[in-house]
């Protein structure tokens, strides 16, 4: 019996998560909340979106990110040669952002150059920076930091 009780909630959870995955990209773009640089495409998830608590791990702002990105590129096919690139902030330690990149859709490999990316422009404006050693595309960043760290990051990926 309990067994099954974990099971239905499990699902549940689940449910709700698909939910809040199709309602936020489907926010990011009807509120044209998704910014093409130049070399890659970004969003942010605002401190005190109603999504926030759900995106907080970065596993599930990665498949935020793959979502959107293949949702954007639907639209703009010019996005389907460009990284996309989500920063949330973190609702148990506000002073910090997690940001996660994943390759453009064009890219047939998995592997990718954001996370060498991540860490020489992090180290070029001096940021604080925590990197995920599993996976090098997502690290958190101090909040303050962040618009350094993007500004870095664009004029690093146009060169």
């Amino acid at each position: 019996k309990q067994w099954y009780q974990r099971r239905v909630r499990g699902i549940e959870q689940s449910k709700a998560f698909c939910s809040s995955l199709l309602n936020q990209v489907q926010a990011f773009i009807d509120m044209k909340q998704v910014v093409c640089t130049g070399p890659f495409v970004y969003a942010l998830i605002q401190d005190g979106s109603t999504e926030l608590e759900t995106f907080a791990h970065p596993a599930r702002l990665i498949q935020l990110c793959r979502y959107l990105c293949e949702a954007y590129c639907a639209t703009t096919r010019k996005a389907a040669t460009l990284p996309f690139i989500i920063a949330a902030a973190q609702p148990l330690d506000p002073d910090y952002s997690c940001v996660v990149g994943v390759p453009p859709l064009s890219v047939d490999s998995n592997k990718s150059y954001l996370g060498r990316a991540f860490q020489q422009a992090a180290d070029r404006v001096e940021a604080v920076v925590e990197f995920d050693d599993f996976e090098p595309s997502v690290m958190r960043i101090r909040s303050e930091d962040k618009a350094k760290f993007f500004d870095a990051l664009t004029a690093l990926l146009v060169t």
